[in-house]
């Protein structure tokens, strides 16, 4: 398989398997190298397993968004950011450790969690029609499909995803700063 065959199946799987073959795993950083990205070793929720992501090299960030170029730059809902914010809390219950990969959390803990805050997030018409918590659940899933969250495997929990492992240690410092006002676990 050529450099940038390997380049583009890493990235279309967003997560691979360590290549055994060290001729090819030369290949695979050459071709991330050429493109001014670099391979990220991961564990594998929940199986544990070594793996490499594609992210951006230290000394290279994707553009911003900041020049208003909406095909670049899209803002995240408020629905979407809490949703992510408290699976953060609850799968990080420590920040003095590394924030990825954390540890499982159950989904109906994060849902009782963002509960009281439906009626701040989402209109009364469309949480009508959603129900009381189809904002959140629907938030979940496309957490999952971008990466940030841990695909689901039909167990009940919720687990931090591999981009969460490409976050910079300056984007977690600010975190553990705000720690204590990221939605947290619901007490009783």
């Amino acid at each position: 398989m050529s450099d940038p065959y390997l380049l583009a199946r890493a990235r279309a799987l967003r997560t691979v398997a360590v290549p055994a073959d060290r001729t090819e795993l030369t290949r695979l950083r050459r071709a991330v190298d050429d493109v001014e990205r670099r391979l990220v070793d991961i564990v594998a929720a929940p199986d544990g397993i070594q793996e490499l992501m594609v992210g951006w090299a230290a000394d290279v960030e994707p553009a911003s968004g900041a020049l208003g170029d909406s095909d670049v730059h899209r803002t995240a809902s408020a629905v979407r950011l809490v949703t992510l914010a408290c699976c953060i809390r609850h799968c990080w219950p420590d920040p003095s450790q590394p924030l990825y990969p954390g540890q499982p959390a159950p989904q109906e803990d994060v849902i009782a969690a963002l509960t009281p805050l439906q009626d701040t997030l989402a209109p009364r018409d469309s949480a009508a029609v959603l129900g009381q918590t189809g904002h959140f659940l629907t938030a979940l899933r496309f957490l999952r499909a971008c990466g940030h969250l841990a695909a689901d495997v039909s167990d009940g929990m919720i687990r931090l995803g591999p981009k969460v492992a490409l976050w910079s240690e300056r984007d977690v410092a600010e975190l553990r700063s705000g720690y204590n006002v990221l939605p947290a676990p619901r007490k009783g």
